[in-house]
C-alpha cells in the first residue's frame, strides 16, 4: 500500500530497462563483441542480481543488527533494496572484471537462482564474484591488489577460456552454496545437476583456471 503519488510497481520498474536488453547483451558477451553502453548495463545487472534475491532480506537484517537497528520489515526492506542498488553501481567500477567462457568441448556452466556466487582460493581470505550469464559465458569481478601495475585493463575486455575441471568446480560450488536454492542448465545436463560432487573433491588444473593458446596448439 504505497503512499499517494507513488506507483505501487515502482520497485519492479527498476528492473525493466535491464531485463528488456539482457538476452541480446548475453549474446554479445558470448560472441566477445560488446558495444558502447554495455559496460554500464552490466554494472546495473550485477548490482540488481545481489538485491533481487530473497536472501537480501537476511543481508538487510544483518546490516541493521550490526548498526544497532531493528530488523527491517515490509516496505523498509524494499527501500533498502533501492539504496543498495544505487550504492553498488557506484563501487563496481573499482573492480576488475573479466569475461569467462566455457569452451564447446567442455561442460556447460549452470545458472543459479541467486544470479551470483562467491568464489575464492583456499589459501586466500578474499573472494570474488562469479555471475553465470549463460551456459557458455560468465562474469568474474574482484578487487585487484593495490601494488599491481597501472592502468588496469578496461572492464569486460579480458575474455578467457576456462579449463574443464574449473567449470566442474564452479558448478559443484554453486550446488554446495547454502544460499542458492536452485540450479538451471541445459536439459541434457539433468544427470549432472542431480549428481554434482563435493567441490573439495574435484582436482582442478593446478596451473590455473584459464586455457591459453600457444603456437603448438591449445595448452591447458
Amino acid at each position: 500500500q504505497p503512499p499517494p503519488g507513488l506507483d505501487r510497481d515502482a520497485i519492479d520498474k527498476l528492473w525493466s530497462p535491464v531485463e528488456s536488453v539482457l538476452p541480446a547483451l548475453v549474446d554479445r558477451l558470448t560472441d566477445r563483441r560488446l558495444t558502447p553502453g554495455d559496460t554500464a548495463m552490466l554494472y546495473q545487472y550485477i548490482a540488481m542480481a545481489s538485491v533481487r534475491h530473497t536472501s537480501f532480506a537476511y543481508v538487510a537484517q544483518q546490516w541493521q543488527a550490526f548498526h544497532g537497528g531493528p530488523p527491517p520489515i515490509g516496505d523498509q526492506i524494499q527501500l533498502m533494496r533501492v539504496q543498495a542498488l544505487a550504492n553498488q553501481v557506484r563501487v563496481l567500477a573499482n573492480w576488475r572484471w573479466r569475461v569467462l567462457h566455457a569452451p564447446e568441448d567442455g561442460p556447460r556452466l549452470m545458472i543459479t537462482d541467486r544470479g551470483w556466487m562467491y568464489v575464492g582460493e583456499p589459501d586466500r581470505r578474499d573472494h570474488a564474484l562469479l555471475l553465470a550469464m549463460g551456459p557458455r559465458v560468465a562474469l568474474l569481478g574482484y578487487l585487484d591488489s593495490a601494488d599491481l601495475p597501472q592502468p588496469k585493463r578496461a572492464p569486460f575486455e579480458e575474455h578467457l577460456d576456462l579449463y574443464m575441471s574449473w567449470i566442474e568446480w564452479f558448478n559443484a560450488a554453486a550446488s554446495a552454496d547454502p544460499y542458492i536454492g536452485a540450479l538451471y542448465s541445459h536439459p541434457s545436463d539433468r544427470a549432472l545437476v542431480e549428481d554434482l560432487p563435493d567441490p573439495s573433491k574435484i582436482l582442478v588444473n593446478e596451473y590455473g583456471p584459464y586455457r591459453y593458446k600457444v603456437s603448438s596448439g591449445l595448452m591447458d
